[in-house]
């Protein structure tokens, strides 16, 4: 009970706090900043000693369980959280100020949203039961909803509408599978389960033709979520109209919630089922490839992250069926650290040249060099360059495959992240260099640009210190 309450106690007291107060006001979002880093800070404390002992996966009560896997995607999730509250602070001022439809009360309602979104996302992390998991991501879906429809324009009306439609669609057919896995749990003399604990120890008395399509159906619904081809269409639009702290953690965090949700069914579903992993390889590979091909034409800033986001749902999707935890987490985070800055990034360049089309987009390098220094370095970062925490997850991802004897999607994937790679690093190109094309408005280049520092360094610490092995020992 104690873990549950480091996990909410400080959000629950920042929601009480933004709504107790009868005007909300800059310094209220000030305190929130620190709660959010408090909260952070408390998290470390209360879950590293569970993290570096070697100790079985913690039940803290009925169909809530916290193993190491768990605790490193809550830490996760709370520094993105943290790093996109803090610059929200300067990029929202900016909004208020050129501005006058963003109002302090609109603000209020997005960060009291943010704050139950920060919520719902940890606790997949914490559910052992597939049930409360699917309401759980569910509850994702209709708060994260509210922060893609801030602008309250009509195309930010258009793309929540488009999220909202097309993610419920795939969350039903993840309900249709967790029913039908409930029934499979319920022949051959074993009393009806969801817990994932006990369905691991009880794989011999599953039913496998229903398993079996209760998994494929919940692949196909949190895969709608996490944005794999051909179920991406939502993505894209929501994180362009999205603002950009929200695309961050859009980008950043909800889709490590889907893909978790298919990490855990895949722990039970390795077990009895043989040709499940080559199926999610092979959707992760096509995912891959179709998003590299997206990435060559772009005309949106924001557009262009988030099918790179799509290409880093792939890799992920890939180390899950290659049933390699602790890889995917490695993955995870560092397309967590990278992803949040570049759209963080995206937005400040967007707040520079009132302009989010690639076309009005040049000489950043020539009117803003800490801005184009630190977006150049984000997108070596994101496309896998050396010495960033990419390269190694991706390295170690190729040669899992090489090793296991997966050499078509070897060759895919290793095609698909150089089509990327020329692909970003031509739109980057083209966004640095040249004359500016249009007026640019000056920013503080140091309050915009210390959390994008603070999470490409990580991404580059991460790079030198996280290795193979260090995964393979926490394992």
């Amino acid at each position: 009970m104690s873990i549950i309450l480091s996990l909410c106690l400080i959000p629950l007291l920042s929601i009480f706090l933004i709504q107790i107060l009868p005007r909300y006001t800059w310094g209220t979002l000030k305190v929130t900043v620190l709660l959010i880093w408090l909260e952070f800070i408390v998290q470390v404390l209360t879950l590293y000693p569970l993290l570096v002992n070697k100790i079985a996966p913690i039940p803290v009560i009925d169909g809530f369980m916290v193993d190491k896997i768990a605790i490193l995607f809550i830490l996760l999730t709370t520094l993105i959280m943290a790093a996109c509250f803090s610059h929200s602070y300067w990029f929202f001022s900016h909004e208020f100020k050129k501005n006058n439809s963003i109002s302090l009360s609109q603000l209020r309602i997005f960060n009291v949203i943010s704050i139950m979104f920060y919520l719902s996302m940890i606790f997949v992390y914490c559910l052992d039961n597939l049930g409360y998991l699917w309401i759980d991501i569910e509850l994702t879906t209709i708060l994260s909803a509210g922060l893609v429809y801030f602008n309250r324009t009509k195309h930010a009306l258009e793309a929540t509408w488009k999220y909202f439609v097309i993610c419920s669609v795939g969350i039903a057919f993840a309900l249709l599978g967790t029913t039908l896995i409930y029934a499979s749990s319920q022949l051959h003399g074993c009393h009806g389960s969801l817990n994932v604990s006990y369905l691991i120890n009880q794989t011999q008395h599953l039913d496998l033709n229903l398993f079996k399509f209760g998994f494929i159906f919940c692949l196909l619904g949190y895969g709608t979520k996490a944005g794999i081809f051909p179920l991406h269409s939502w993505l894209p639009d929501a994180h362009s109209e999205a603002p950009a702290p929200a695309s961050a953690m859009l980008s950043a965090c909800l889709l490590n919630c889907a893909l978790f949700a298919i990490l855990r069914l895949n722990s039970i579903a390795c077990l009895i089922i043989a040709n499940m992993a080559s199926l999610i390889i092979w959707i992760g590979c096509i995912t891959i490839l179709a998003a590299s091909l997206f990435l060559l034409r772009q005309y949106g800033i924001k557009r262009l992250w988030a099918y790179s986001s799509i290409e880093n749902v792939g890799l992920m999707l890939v180390s899950i069926g290659l049933n390699q935890p602790w890889l995917f987490f490695l993955l995870a985070f560092n397309h967590s650290l990278v992803k949040s800055a570049l759209f963080l990034l995206s937005g400040n360049i967007m707040q520079i040249t009132n302009s989010k089309e690639l076309k009005d987009i040049s000489g950043l390098i020539e009117f803003s060099p800490v801005m184009a220094i630190l977006l150049v370095l984000s997108s070596l970062a994101i496309t896998g360059t050396p010495p960033f925490g990419n390269f190694m997850a991706e390295i170690i991802l190729l040669s899992q495959l090489l090793n296991l004897n997966f050499i078509y999607p070897f060759i895919l994937i290793a095609i698909a992240l150089t089509i990327s790679f020329i692909a970003v690093l031509t739109h980057v190109g083209k966004i640095t260099v040249g004359k500016p094309k249009i007026n640019y408005i000056q920013l503080n280049n140091f309050n915009y640009s210390l959390i994008p520092v603070l999470l490409v360094f990580l991404s580059l610490i991460a790079g030198f210190f996280f290795t193979n092995k260090l995964f393979i020992g926490m394992n």
